[in-house]
């Protein structure tokens, strides 16, 4: 059974929370969770991985929140956007597999997607050539494997986390230029941009939903549970988690 899941615009501490609550929510293969959110205020998600630098700092002394993903990836802007998560089993008969596999399966659905919109994109069949170049901390500066990309330039971008055989896919799509006190990425396409017309973040889910219930032929339900744990939202609104990714010691 596949579900949807709306939260509308949340902080980004909440968003963290919801989406690790949801890998608890997942009861056999066949469950698949398409969860929808947004930010408020404006926020950028650092990977997990990610060293907190200078710039981020920076914003958040203009008021920007930032918050450390269980995901992985580089840092993306929340301003404008329209972000998503997918959780499932490893062994999803229609989307599982493993890392790669299941990128490019899900690529699918968001690929039939653009294409409703009248975006044509391409799945990047290799890892974009960085050698040589200098390394920015800004997930849309480079382009990775199964991810899509309109002209040239990537137009979503997505990250995985793994446990216990459940999957978390996080990913963003740029609606519109998310403002001038975020740093440029010219490497970046935004949906405005690749449509030549402004789209509300309306529109955008529409056009995924339906995308995907066309690429896989399945059909989305609503999800009435509550699944979020307290403990997850004190992890991620907590200094300890989002300095250095530890988890607090009262959690």
């Amino acid at each position: 059974m596949w579900y949807l899941i709306d939260t509308g615009f949340k902080d980004p501490y909440f968003n963290m929370a919801y989406d690790e609550s949801l890998m608890g929510a997942i009861e056999n293969n066949e469950t698949v969770l398409l969860h929808f959110f947004n930010f408020k205020p404006a926020s950028v998600s650092i990977g997990y991985h990610q060293k907190v630098e200078q710039w981020l700092l920076n914003l958040e002394e203009k008021g920007v929140q930032w918050v450390r993903r269980r995901t992985g990836g580089r840092a993306v802007i929340h301003c404008n956007d329209c972000t998503y998560s997918l959780v499932f089993q490893r062994d999803n008969p229609i989307i599982g597999g493993n890392i790669i596999e299941s990128y490019k399966r899900i690529a699918l659905g968001f690929k039939k997607a653009f294409e409703i919109l009248g975006i044509p994109t391409s799945i990047q069949r290799g890892r974009e050539k960085t050698s040589g170049r200098k390394k920015v901390p800004l997930c849309f500066s480079a382009t990775s494997l199964a991810e899509l990309t309109w002209r040239g330039k990537k137009i979503i971008g997505s990250a995985q986390f793994r446990n216990k055989g459940i999957v978390l896919q996080e990913g963003t799509i740029m609606l519109c230029d998310p403002g001038s006190i975020f740093p440029k990425i010219p490497e970046m396409a935004t949906v405005k941009q690749a449509c030549g017309r402004d789209i509300s973040l309306k529109e955008m889910k529409e056009s995924i939903i339906r995308g995907f219930e066309e690429a896989f032929s399945i059909h989305f339900e609503k999800f009435k549970e509550d699944p979020l744990k307290d403990e997850l939202l004190c992890k991620y609104s907590s200094k300890e988690w989002n300095l250095d990714g530890s988890i607090p010691l009262d959690t």
